[in-house]
């Protein structure tokens, strides 16, 4: 008989989970201009016998709420969140936490930790998905892979091992309680982009350092104005048919699901034009900026990505490099002109889509 330890979720019929709701859903409709994309086939399987585990990557706080709200503005459940137990410290903030629909994961400190929050992860993904709840989690374990390695971590298999092994034993947990019912699970690729990223300044200024405490205060102001945002939800993965894949082998599977659906948008694009013109500056040892290398690498930069168009949102091919750049000045006052101090932001923006220029036939 497969070993089943059940978590006892809590439930949200309470004041915490329904303003917690309101709120971030309003700040979503009112204090950000969001474009949720997502495929109609979610909405179908929610009327069969299915429970989710969505994954993506993670590039800012705002994903806690922001992700949150864009599923239920669009008729599906709000899935339990999973967050590092390093964001929320004392038993207070634990507990409303846990009544908001999050469920707290251990951030491991040493091997024996790591191996401890390792089978604490595992035991509530499969616990979630026994009990027919949606649960979401970020599989690289923190938002700071790209400000501080330059790429998207890579995911942790845990996540992927329970979703396996609750596929494979499903009929044999169901059967330990009475009130449990067999479900097909599927997992759900999902990706944010933005226009601008609400904790950018912080992340860059603080690379290496620890990430804040989070209070209830820090909480609302997640909903603060990040212009743009596009929430992409990719097509369900069925487990059942992934059977024959290790839970690595599935882990890089999701990965490259979830790095399709990076979004290109204009920011990204002059990033990485202004780095590019940073570069060829010092190693020439020029202070003295000239706006057209950084237009002339805007064009460059389109043509290596033209076969990606698809992801191109807020501007096309048919943009001129000035109308692309002026678009930018417009909402972010640091791309008015390229400032030496300010290359690990550009950096940052440019690094969210690296991945695209090192597949591109271009290159």
């Amino acid at each position: 008989m497969y070993k089943f330890s059940r978590y006892e979720i809590a439930s949200r019929k309470n004041f915490t989970f329904r303003t917690a709701r309101f709120f971030s859903t309003w700040g979503l409709k009112h204090l950000s201009i969001p474009h949720i994309e997502i495929e109609p086939e979610l909405t179908e399987l929610k009327k069969e016998n299915s429970v989710f585990l969505y994954t993506g990557l993670h590039k800012s706080l705002w994903e806690t709420t922001g992700v949150l709200s864009a599923l239920y503005l669009s008729g599906l459940e709000i899935p339990f969140a999973g967050m590092g137990d390093n964001l929320i410290k004392g038993k207070f903030f634990h507990k409303l936490a846990r009544k908001a629909g999050v469920f707290v994961i251990k951030r491991a400190k040493n091997r024996r930790e790591i191996l401890e929050s390792a089978k604490q992860l595992k035991e509530y993904i499969i616990s979630f998905l026994a009990q027919a709840v949606d649960v979401m989690v970020y599989p690289e374990g923190t938002r700071k892979n790209i400000p501080e390695r330059g790429r998207y971590g890579d995911f942790f298999p845990t996540v992927f091992e329970a979703t396996l092994e609750y596929e494979k034993n499903k009929k044999e947990i169901v059967a330990q309680e009475n009130d449990l019912a067999v479900h097909n699970s599927y997992i759900i690729p999902f990706n944010v982009d933005y226009s601008h990223v609400r904790e950018a300044k912080e992340m860059v200024e603080n690379i290496g350092g620890k990430p804040r405490t989070l209070h209830i205060l820090d909480s609302l102001s997640m909903i603060a104005n990040v212009g743009h945002t596009f929430i992409s939800f990719g097509k369900p993965i069925k487990v059942s048919d992934n059977l024959d894949k290790n839970r690595k082998e599935l882990s890089l599977k999701v990965r490259k699901e979830c790095l399709d659906l990076v979004k290109i948008l204009p920011i990204n694009l002059v990033a990485q034009s202004f780095v590019s013109c940073y570069e060829r500056m010092s190693e020439k040892n020029i202070t003295e900026i000239d706006d057209s290398c950084i237009l002339e690498s805007i064009k460059r930069n389109m043509d290596k990505l033209k076969d990606f168009k698809e992801s191109f949102r807020l501007f096309s091919l048919d943009d001129s490099p000035v109308e692309i750049w002026e678009m930018v000045k417009k909402s972010e006052p640091h791309f008015r002109t390229l400032e030496f101090h300010n290359i690990r932001l550009y950096r940052l923006y440019a690094n969210y889509i690296e991945h695209y220029f090192s597949t591109s036939p271009g290159k």
